[in-house]
C-alpha cells in the first residue's frame, strides 16, 4: 500500500478544522502521511488542531506545526517539500472529504500510470453545511490533456478534488509564490505536459463562501487580474494568449457593469479593447 501525504495548509478556521482533520483521520486508506501548517491564524486554529490529532487513536504519522503567516503557495510548498508519499492531495481547511477519497482515486492511478492526477467531483456547502450545487465535471473536458480547455473554459481539473503523483515536482517545479493563488498556474504546467484521469463521484465537500479568492468582494478587486497574470506566464502561443486574456476582461467588465462597479467596468473595457485590436 503506497504511501499517500495529505497536506492541509490551516488558516482561521477554528469552527471547521476537526470536521476537516477528522475526514482524514477516518479515511478508508490507511496509508496516510499527514502534514498540517497553520500559516499564522489569528484565531485558535493550531490549538484547536492539535489538540484533535492528540486525542485520536491514530498512527501518529502527522505532523503540525505553526509558524508566522507566509501565504498560502509557500504553505503548499513546505508541505510538498517534506512529503514522502508516492501521492499527494491538499485539502482546504474548511473543506472535508467522503471517507473512500483516497482508497478509490489511489486505486485509479494504480490502474492508469499513464495519468499524473486524477480528479472528481465535490459537493458545495455553505458555512451551516447546507448542501448547494455539484460541482459536476462530468460535462465538461475532463480527462486526457487540459492545457487547452482550461484557458478556453471548457473544462479543467476540480481543485477540491485533486490527488496527484508527487514526481510531478521534478518536472514542473513547486507552487509559484509570486501569485495570489496556487491552483491555475499549477494546472496548466502540469496539463501542458502530462495527461489527467477523472472518476464522476463526488469525493470532497467544498465550502464556498465570499472569503473565497473568487468570492464576488475579491473578483474584481484582483482575481480576474491574477489570471491573466498566469495566463501571460504559460501561453506560448501569441495569438491563443490574447484571445484567453481578452475573454477575461470581457467577463470582467460584463461583471462590473451588472454589479454596478463603474470604476471596474472602465478599467477592464479599456484593458478589454486594447487586447482584442491591438
Amino acid at each position: 500500500m503506497n504511501l499517500v501525504t495529505v497536506g492541509v495548509a490551516l488558516y482561521n478556521h477554528e469552527n471547521y478544522i476537526i470536521k476537516c482533520l477528522e475526514s482524514i483521520v477516518k479515511q478508508t486508506y490507511k496509508n496516510i502521511e499527514l502534514i498540517v501548517i497553520d500559516d499564522g491564524s489569528p484565531d485558535n486554529s493550531f490549538e484547536v488542531a492539535k489538540d484533535y490529532l492528540e486525542s485520536q487513536d491514530y498512527n501518529k504519522n502527522y505532523k503540525i506545526y505553526t509558524r508566522p503567516n507566509k501565504g498560502m503557495c509557500n504553505t503548499l510548498n513546505e508541505i510538498a517539500k517534506e512529503s514522502k508519499g508516492k501521492y499527494i492531495s491538499f485539502v482546504g481547511s474548511d473543506d472535508y472529504w467522503m471517507l473512500n477519497k483516497i482508497e478509490e482515486q489511489v486505486k485509479y492511478l494504480e490502474e492508469n500510470p499513464k495519468y499524473m492526477l486524477v480528479h472528481s467531483n465535490s459537493q458545495v456547502i455553505d458555512n451551516d453545511d447546507n448542501k448547494k450545487n455539484i460541482l459536476d465535471y462530468s460535462k465538461k473536458k475532463n480527462t486526457g490533456f487540459l492545457f487547452d480547455s482550461i484557458i478556453e473554459g471548457k473544462g479543467g481539473i476540480n481543485t477540491p478534488s485533486h490527488l496527484y503523483r508527487t514526481e510531478v515536482y521534478e518536472k514542473i517545479g513547486f507552487y509559484d509564490a509570486s501569485l495570489k493563488f496556487e491552483d491555475t498556474d499549477f494546472w496548466l504546467r502540469l496539463t501542458k505536459n502530462f495527461e489527467v484521469g477523472y472518476i464522476n463521484k463526488i469525493h470532497t465537500f467544498y465550502r464556498w463562501h465570499e472569503d473565497n479568492l473568487s468570492g464576488s468582494k475579491n473578483v474584481l478587486k484582483f482575481y480576474y487580474e491574477e489570471i491573466v497574470k498566469i495566463y501571460n506566464k504559460n501561453i506560448d502561443d501569441e495569438s491563443k494568449r490574447k484571445k484567453a486574456v481578452a475573454k477575461i476582461y470581457r467577463k470582467s467588465f460584463q461583471r462590473a457593469l451588472r454589479s454596478g462597479q463603474f470604476k471596474y467596468f472602465f478599467k477592464y473595457s479599456y484593458k478589454y479593447l486594447k487586447e482584442k485590436f491591438s
